[in-house]
């Protein structure tokens, strides 16, 4: 990675893509560089350095999986434990449903819990707590250990383990046995830390100018209880850092041990395959999604999350095969585009090609034309006189702040699955029957309901 060519390229595609400032960082045999380019806010126009902190979105959950896996190391859990066994009151709406979630179930987005409930219960140390006793009204998707479904509900039970077992706060078992050790002087969770910092503001498209420039957001960052699942904020070269120690086998470029190897290794393991309903992912471990990039013709596994918080996109990928890894943090919802672009970029100077999903003319959609629908979304597949189908989203997350999501030109890419194109980036989905129930499948399950 050559800075000086690539500070100019990365202003060049915030211009193309509408992003007010980003940051790329590339790991390779130990060596961390960074390029950064614009502004943190179009209020205040200060400019991005490598020293910025972006949000780094549900790539948090990469860490909190490390704090759990912390805790089987230490003998205090297995994978296997029913949640139910640390927190004896947990509780979900279907009655008898939270007592067969285990740990591994959180961890791998199949407890069955609807995944995105973004309740604010107050900024106190005692929020996951409270966010975890909210649940009690909360619906479920399938049985525990059913089909995956990405679930932000699950890490926060999951950030509450460990704070029970740790006897402290999510962000201060964080800082005790992840940055401090690791020596990581740029990454908070708590939104009053922000102005210590140089610290990039989201960028939504404006409701009254759809077409304009995307603006900063009123809301900076989602509720605190969201900690576990989405809400570490930090530089890009920390968030390296940080995956250096799992490209380590649980060892930090400071030497020290944060996770044994075989937990490191444990999360890299495909747990729950995705080859049904995806042409791109092999499958998600515990934490991390896998897939295959190339090299030479040769398949290179890589691992990988992304994230999005309001008005902030960011993306991390990591070869353990080859000691590499890079990130984009950009602060705008037109971010995923810039991402795939760089990805694209930075794999063909690795010499690695990333995969994209397949394309058929020939997938039939009839059968699942319809509306489906989340605690978050719903979504609606029609087909136009002309015979186009299009994908139509409505979505209540904050992350949106209201912004609207037009409909898009679907593309089949056979058995059943098909693309859209998000923000610039193409996004996979697939038409799920199991016995008498239909889902659309992308990464959540939504479930038709006309």
């Amino acid at each position: 990675m050559e800075l000086a060519d690539w500070q100019g390229r990365l202003v060049e595609l915030c211009e193309r893509h509408d992003v007010p400032g980003a940051q790329v960082g590339v790991l390779a045999d130990g060596d961390i560089r960074v390029a950064a380019a614009g502004i943190t806010s179009r209020d205040t126009g200060v400019e991005v350095t490598q020293d910025t902190l972006f949000q780094y979105g549900s790539i948090t959950k990469i860490w909190t999986t490390t704090l759990v896996m912390q805790l089987v190391d230490d003998g205090k859990i297995t994978l296997d434990t029913p949640v139910v066994e640390v927190l004896p009151d947990f509780r979900v709406a279907e009655p008898g449903h939270a007592d067969t979630v285990t740990v591994a179930h959180l961890l791998t987005h199949t407890s069955g819990v609807a995944g995105d409930l973004f309740t604010d219960v107050g900024d106190g140390d005692d929020c996951v707590e409270r966010y975890v006793a909210s649940l009690t009204t909360a619906p479920t998707v399938t049985p525990p250990g059913g089909r995956l479904s990405y679930c932000n509900a699950g890490f926060v039970v999951a950030g509450r383990i460990v704070e029970v077992l740790r006897d402290r706060a999510w962000d201060d078992a964080v800082a005790a046995h992840i940055t401090e050790p690791l020596g990581l002087r740029h990454v908070i969770t708590r939104a009053k830390d922000a102005p210590l910092f140089r610290t990039a503001v989201g960028h939504v498209t404006d409701l009254e100018d759809i077409d304009g420039p995307a603006v900063p957001t009123r809301q900076w960052m989602l509720p605190r209880a969201m900690g576990p699942a989405g809400l570490i904020t930090g530089s890009a070269a920390d968030l390296l850092r940080f995956t250096e120690t799992h490209l380590g086998d649980g060892i930090g470029v400071t030497g020290e041990r944060i996770l044994s190897t075989d937990s490191a290794r444990a999360m890299r393991d495909v747990v729950v395959d995705l080859s049904s309903v995806s042409t791109v992912y092999r499958g998600w471990g515990l934490g991390w999604r896998v897939m295959d990039w190339t090299r030479d013709g040769r398949p290179v596994t890589a691992v990988e999350h992304g994230g999005q918080t309001i008005g902030q996109n960011a993306q991390l990928y990591a070869f353990p095969d080859l000691g590499v890894a890079f990130c984009v943090l950009t602060n705008a919802n037109s971010g995923p585009g810039l991402i795939q672009e760089v990805r694209d970029l930075l794999g063909a100077e690795l010499g690695l090609t990333a995969p994209d999903p397949a394309v058929t003319d020939d997938g039939d959609l009839t059968p699942a034309l319809g509306t489906y629908e989340s605690v978050m979304l719903r979504s609606t597949l029609s087909r136009d006189p002309d015979g186009q189908i299009y994908l139509e989203t409505i979505s209540k997350s904050p992350a949106n702040q209201g912004a609207p999501v037009p409909r898009k030109p679907v593309r089949p890419t056979g058995g059943g699955r098909f693309t859209v194109e998000v923000h610039g980036m193409v996004v996979e989905y697939a038409h799920l029957v199991d016995d008498d129930a239909e889902y659309l499948f992308g990464n959540r399950l939504l479930k038709r309901v006309d």
